[in-house]
């Protein structure tokens, strides 16, 4: 049977609620503050009913979207909570089995659940795959603590809400094995990320570090050796989640742990069988608590504290035994020579007497006092039931920070002679994770209650919240500037923008967030590039407070994409806006706005062709068949395997320190080498003579009618070495004769090696072709390291020199299985034979 009624709430005074109220909470007080109680008895289950929150400000409406917070940056960032607790309370005459309270969005008690609250069966294995990822960074954060709880989906979401990158990639590959996915580990130093099959290609996904990385396409997730291969795919993509700023050093920085060249293989997932199932025993309370005791109570681990204390909540569990009536026996474990009188209970006369209570919960127990109405009584607590140790009141000794996680214990009472016990409250402190507490926001809350028992049930459920009207949510941003709703943008780098938002008290807008999508109901953005506040990004003016020195940052009505090529020609987006008022509290969402990209899209089926008989080497491509049509392109190169385009010098990230950095000297050059109307250009070889050619590496970006450029194509590989140099064919008797032979190579990618127990990050791939003189005079002599060919002609006379410039390569062989946790270990260094090529010439010396 399913009640579904309407409720009225009751006010209280500040101090009636009091005892309820947690820090930091509990201190955060306004005069307009109302405290407010709900209570719901409940006979039948399902049982629905709704409550009214009035105010014009909750929890969710002052919190900024979960952050990853590896960098310090923030993670659970909060100005105001509403909630106080939800006390389910068994005040019937039997047990409830697996009672359960949603609010809709904290229906986490199992792997199952946790699967079904982000999919629906029509998704396709991709969408599943996606939205599991989403729905995971939303809900946890990075931050260390006992590993053997970390790597459990059902305990992150439910009790911690944060691990690290090992624990977060065992969950989140758990996850899409429970949906029926395939999953394997990824290979990063320093780091570890899961990646799953569908479409038959790996896909990664990084939780830990709430980033995902899509293919030039802008639709496809790209793998790891899709990474590998083009260290770009990071470099043009935000990462390390939405309240970490955009910075120019981060993307080539994050992408240097990718490296490995080897095939998938092996397995990731871990524990799937933990519920949040729970037994109240008549007089028995889980009480969901908002905030944190003082000090801090929670489960952690030797050489861990937590990142964001304040992400963590302390709730309570009680069990109060009625000594008045016979059921206080039914909770019991074990009850010896125990008497119960109008007094409270006795041992039998002549008799020592025992009762021994088994506490569990579903939450981890972090501490806890005894209350005690009685004389002589002892107690003692024992987590196996054989080893015991005496307690008084505390409990807080056998819940210490670092030791085995608790679940349940056991509560031993003696009683001897004239000793009595007439009430007893057995009270623990939980671990809650604070996303997943049934919450309650301004407007109508509908909850349903469940449970497994099967009759005679009877619960209360009480609601203690405080309702605030300190001031107004801003208005939803009423109009999209640009592109139009409906409309089209002129090209793929955008500048979005969106009508200011209205404060109705006048207050100053702090911050937009927005997001993109190319799904209509917007259900996850279409990368971590399009889930921005607008605070963390280029369109953020930050000033210093002349009086106080404080930052302060302005937030522009807009949204400007980093570089072109990031959205699709042809492809409808969808996007929203929604803004937060100087108080940290967010309006509503505007109304999704939709728009078709314009632009040309890059160019594909990029390739070298090297013709050996000519010497040349020339770069073709094809115009992409999406967008506007091209009318000239602009080529790229460099040495640089996963290069950026550039058409101005930059930086790049190496070494560990400062002085290596300066000692590098990280510049690269402008890597622009020219235009052409053609779909083909010489590129490599003797005679070309255009910057930035001669090298390994290519891409190319179209230019529609109107000026608008495309994103880079993928890259096209040259051979090498290629000697692109012209020696100088006449010398002179007694005179130098000087000729540097050049030959290009490859640079590798900016990666991560371990260097004394640290990791650090190089150039450590570079190739360095060897020169060697094959044929020439005995005169003539060629520096095999620089390749520079040099001497004094004794003779005159014609002499044929034969030049070869070979490139060899070490390469590391890696435990694949001790790199799939983020560690290195060398097993072995092979040498590999690039490639090679000579020059003939002959140099005439006149007299």
């Amino acid at each position: 049977m399913c009640n579904l009624l309407m409720v009225l709430v009751v006010a209280l005074s500040a101090d009636a609620n009091a005892q309820y109220a947690l820090k930091p909470w509990a201190e955060n007080t306004h005069p307009s503050d109302v405290h407010r109680w709900h209570t719901e008895e409940i006979t039948t289950a399902p049982h629905k009913y709704k409550v009214v929150q009035r105010g014009t400000m909750d929890g969710r409406s002052c919190r900024l979207p979960m952050g990853c917070g590896i960098a310090r940056e923030g993670a659970l960032i909060q100005t105001w909570e509403s909630n106080r607790s939800v006390r389910m309370e068994n005040i019937g005459q039997t047990d409830i089995i697996n009672p359960w309270l949603s609010n809709g969005r904290n229906n986490f008690r199992t792997v199952e659940e946790i699967v079904a609250a982000a999919t629906t069966p029509e998704m396709t294995d991709a969408e599943k795959a996606f939205a599991l990822w989403f729905q995971q960074i939303q809900y946890r954060h990075h931050s260390g603590g006992d590993n053997n709880e970390l790597l459990d989906p059902v305990k992150v979401f439910n009790i911690y809400g944060y691990n690290t990158c090992g624990n977060d990639s065992i969950c989140l590959g758990s996850l899409w094995r429970a949906a029926g996915l395939k999953v394997a580990p990824a290979r990063a130093l320093g780091h570890c990320i899961s990646q799953v099959f569908y479409d038959g290609r790996w896909h990664l996904f990084d939780g830990d570090m709430h980033c995902v990385y899509l293919l030039r396409d802008n639709q496809t997730v790209a793998g790891e050796q899709d990474i590998v291969r083009d260290h770009d795919l990071i470099k043009r993509t935000h990462s390390k989640g939405i309240l970490f700023p955009d910075t120019w050093w981060d993307g080539p920085g994050f992408c240097a742990m990718y490296f490995y060249e080897g095939e998938v293989t092996g397995q990731r997932g871990g524990k799937v069988d933990t519920t949040m199932n729970m037994v109240l025993r008549p007089g028995e309370a889980i009480v969901w608590r908002w905030g944190q005791l003082e000090p801090l109570k929670y489960h952690g681990a030797r050489g861990t504290v937590p990142t964001y204390p304040s992400a963590i909540y302390n709730g309570l569990w009680e069990y109060r035994p009625d000594f008045t009536k016979p059921l206080w026996r039914k909770g019991a474990e074990v009850v010896e020579n125990i008497v119960a009188s109008g007094d409270g209970l006795a041992a039998e006369e002549e008799k020592s007497g025992t009762i021994i209570w088994t506490m569990r919960s579903p939450y981890i127990f972090v501490g806890g006092r005894l209350e005690v109405d009685g004389q002589g009584a002892k107690f003692s607590i024992s987590a196996d039931g054989k080893t015991w140790q005496s307690v008084s009141d505390s409990l807080d000794k056998f819940f210490p920070v670092v030791g085995p996680p608790r679940y349940q214990y056991k509560l031993r009472c003696q009683l001897e002679g004239s000793a009595r016990l007439r009430r007893l409250a057995i009270i623990n402190d939980l671990q809650m994770a604070p996303l997943a507490l049934p919450e309650m926001v301004v407007g109508e809350n509908l909850f349903t209650y469940t449970d497994q028992s099967e009759a005679g049930r009877r619960v209360r459920i009480t609601h203690r919240w405080v309702e605030r009207s300190a001031t107004r949510p801003p208005a939803a941003p009423a109009e999209a500037l640009y592109p139009p709703d409906g409309g089209q943008s002129d090209g793929t780098d955008i500048v979005f923008r969106w009508a200011a938002a209205v404060d109705p008290d006048g207050d100053e807008i702090a911050d937009y967030q927005f997001e993109l999508s190319s799904r209509p109901d917007m259900r996850w953005p279409l990368s971590m590039s399009f889930y921005k506040l607008i605070s963390r990004t280029a369109d953020a003016v930050r000033q210093k407070d002349k009086d106080t020195g404080k930052e302060r940052v302005a937030v522009k009505a807009q949204y400007t994409l980093p570089q072109p090529g990031l959205l699709t020609p042809d492809q409808r987006y969808y996007w929203r806006v929604r803004a937060m008022d100087a108080h940290g509290v967010w309006g509503p969402w505007s109304k999704t706005w939709t728009f078709t990209a314009r632009g040309p899209a890059y160019p594909v089926d990029v390739t070298v062709q090297y013709d050996q008989s000519r010497k040349l080497g020339v770069l073709r491509w094809k115009p992409n068949p999406l967008g506007r049509r091209p009318v000239k392109y602009r080529v790229y190169g460099s040495d640089e395997k996963g290069f950026t385009v550039a058409d101005e010098r930059y930086q790049s990230v190496v070494g560990v320190t400062k002085e290596e950095m300066a000692a590098w000297n990280p510049w690269f050059p402008a890597n622009f080498i020219a235009e052409t109307a053609d779909t083909e250009m010489a590129v490599l070889g003797p005679d070309v003579e255009l910057p930035a050619a001669n090298k390994t590496y290519y891409r190319v970006v179209a230019v529609d009618e109107y000026g608008k450029r495309s994103g880079p194509s993928d890259y096209a590989t040259a051979p090498r070495p290629v000697i692109f140099s012209k020696p100088p064919l006449a010398a002179k008797v007694g005179a130098e004769y000087r000729y540097e032979v050049r030959a290009n190579r490859s640079l590798g990618d900016l990666t991560a090696r371990m260097r004394n127990g640290d990791m650090i990050t190089g150039y450590f791939d570079i190739e360095k072709p060897k020169f060697t003189l094959k044929e020439g005079p005995a005169w003539l002599k060629l520096d095999a390291a620089t390749g520079v060919l040099s001497g004094i002609p004794d003779a005159p006379g014609k002499f044929p020199v034969t030049v070869e410039a070979t490139i060899t390569r070490p390469v590391r062989i890696l435990d694949e299985k001790t790199l799939a946790w983020g560690n290195e270990k060398v097993l072995s260094t092979d040498i590999q034979q690039v490639g090679s090529d000579s020059q003939q010439c002959t140099i005439e010396v006149q007299p």
